[in-house]
């Protein structure tokens, strides 16, 4: 195994602008906005800049809210590269993309590009900026989340993107329960990626906690993958385990191939700090 910190510098559409006394202001499409981040402990080094954030999460007495700024809208675009997305303010404080992943959705793309016709599971998908990338490169996705409305944006982000109607197999369903029905079907595929979070609810009420089905969800890994399988990556946020931890779990179910793991993080631009906003580990056959 070997630690491989991963960091994210941006790119047109995305930047870190700055970071500080728990919160980060960025700019996503052509929208600036401010949200807390409990990793960012220093002081802010641009405090004026922050007067131009369209929008601000704040955390109310009564529930969560944005505040936006007269005549923000509700939802607006987002590219990278081919890929198209749809941001809104619907979702707590996330707002449909996580651009920290952008090294897997290129590294999705080299695989599809070397390997061609690969079967790719994306389990806690979210919004899809992964299955929409690994599908423009004629992976066939299987996209499973248990948000109604998220699912729709991942419809939304498909067609967007150029991608006929079939081009993702769009499941809204509790991940670990429809994984165990993929293994009763003797379903299989060479890419699976998943993001759990530490906290969740299925569409049937089902509740996920990380602590007590995470072992449960690994488990299944072997008997999902195929013959020849290419690639695993598991993520992970605000649960309490290491990088290190993710990378001993996956190494327990697949002991053949080469696992590297550690800290996901963005780069301010035009400064060397550096905000970490999750973990990863990642398996490859070879």
């Amino acid at each position: 195994m070997k630690r491989i910190d991963v960091s994210t510098t941006g790119w047109d559409q995305y930047a870190l602008l700055d970071c500080g006394e728990g919160r980060k202001l960025e700019q996503l499409g052509s929208v600036i906005l401010d949200r807390p981040d409990p990793q960012a402990l220093w002081k802010k080094a641009m405090p004026q800049e922050w007067a131009k954030a369209q929008a601000q999460f704040l955390w109310a007495e009564k529930g969560d809210r944005w505040s936006l700024t007269k005549g923000m809208p509700e939802e607006w675009p987002m590219q990278w590269q081919e890929m198209n997305l749809t941001l809104s303010f619907k979702g707590f404080k996330h707002v449909g993309v996580f651009p920290e992943h952008e090294h897997q959705w290129v590294l999705l793309q080299q695989l599809a590009k070397k390997h061609g016709d690969l079967r790719m599971l994306n389990l806690f998908g979210y919004t899809g900026a992964a299955s929409v990338a690994a599908a423009q490169m004629g992976m066939r996705v299987t996209h499973v989340d248990a948000s109604k409305q998220t699912i729709m944006t991942v419809k939304e982000n498909a067609t967007q993107s150029g991608l006929a109607g079939d081009s993702l197999r769009v499941v809204t369903e509790d991940a670990l329960k429809y994984a165990k029905r993929l293994v009763q079907r003797g379903e299989q595929f060479e890419v699976i990626v998943m993001d759990p979070p530490a906290f969740g609810r299925g569409p049937k009420g089902e509740v996920w906690k990380i602590e007590e089905k995470i072992l449960e969800l690994v488990a299944l890994v072997p008997q999902l993958l195929s013959p020849d399988a290419k690639l695993v990556i598991l993520n992970g946020y605000a649960a309490g385990f290491s990088a290190r931890t993710f990378a001993e779990l996956l190494h327990d179910v697949l002991p053949h191939g080469t696992i590297s793991y550690g800290e996901v993080s963005l780069q301010q631009r035009d400064s060397d700090r550096v905000l970490t906003t999750g973990i990863y580990t990642q398996w490859q056959d070879k």
